[in-house]
Parts: structure tokens; C-alpha cells; sequence
């Protein structure tokens, strides 16, 4: 599968990474199935570069706005300043829309962001009992999935 997005989108996605950095930025990415209809910025209340919490009335605004427009959540995304787009050990113990793609723009070389997606989903199915890695965090699978420019 794959997430669609225009290149005025990512354009979008790639000002809000630079302009927030150090830190990471995030957003929610509106729409139907795999096409994105709108980039929905949000507010890092962490304010951090190593991770990221969307401001709660941010999030409540965008869940709004996809109930009127009836679009889903396809996707979730933040920036990495300073290392590469895959998730981290924060990023998938945080992650809890496994029908959602995770987003991860990379600006560890400003010049040539790389922007990659994911699925993360649980290990074990939820009524099974569920493995932990040594920090106690559930064990997830990762999948990339492709990022199509429209």
C-alpha cells in the first residue's frame, strides 16, 4: 500500500519540519483511504527534539474538521532534525492508530529531507497475551509503506 500526497503537501510538512527545528514538528494527515486531502499542522506541546505530543485541542480541531468533511485519518507525522526517518523506540511505543500511517520526515541532512511511512501495529493480537521488549513497552511490527507524490 501506499500514502498519496500532493507536492504542494509535502512542501507543507517539509516548511513546518524546518521552521520548528530543533525540535520535532507534528501534524495529522486528513482524507479517504490512501489519498491525503488535507495537511492538518499541529502543535509539539513537548517543544522537544527527540519527541513530540500534539497540543489535545489541536488534535480535537482536525477530528472535527474529518467528522465534517468525513474523511479518516490516514496518516500521522513528525519530524527527526537530526537522525533518520524511521521510528524509534519512542515513536512505536506511542503508537496507537494501527490503521494510520506513521509519517516520518528526516531533516539529518537539511538540504535533502527524506520522507518515508510506516505501519505500526502491535505484535500479538489484542487477545493474546502481549510480548514486551526490556523497557516494558509492547512489542511492535513495523512496515514501510510507500510515499507517492501526486
Amino acid at each position: 500500500m501506499a500514502v498519496r500526497l500532493t507536492r504542494e503537501q509535502v512542501n507543507r510538512m517539509l516548511a513546518q519540519a524546518h521552521a520548528e527545528a530543533p525540535n520535532e514538528c507534528c501534524g495529522l494527515l486528513l482524507g479517504r483511504g490512501d489519498v491525503v486531502e488535507d495537511v492538518f499542522p499541529g502543535r509539539n506541546i513537548h517543544m522537544s527534539p527527540r519527541t513530540y505530543e500534539m497540543d489535545p485541542q489541536d488534535q480535537l480541531r482536525a477530528f472535527r474538521l474529518m467528522d465534517e468533511r468525513g474523511w479518516d485519518l490516514v496518516g500521522i507525522y513528525h519530524s527527526h532534525p537530526a537522525t533518520e526517518a524511521y521510528p524509534s523506540r519512542t515513536d512505536r511505543a506511542k503508537a496507537l492508530y494501527p490503521d494510520a500511517r506513521y509519517i516520518i520526515i528526516s531533516l539529518a541532512d537539511p538540504d535533502r529531507p527524506q520522507i518515508r511511512a510506516f505501519r505500526i501495529v502491535d505484535a500479538a493480537p489484542a487477545s493474546a497475551a502481549r510480548p514486551s521488549d526490556e523497557a516494558g513497552d509492547a512489542v511492535k511490527v513495523v512496515t514501510e509503506e510507500e510515499v507517492v507524490i501526486v
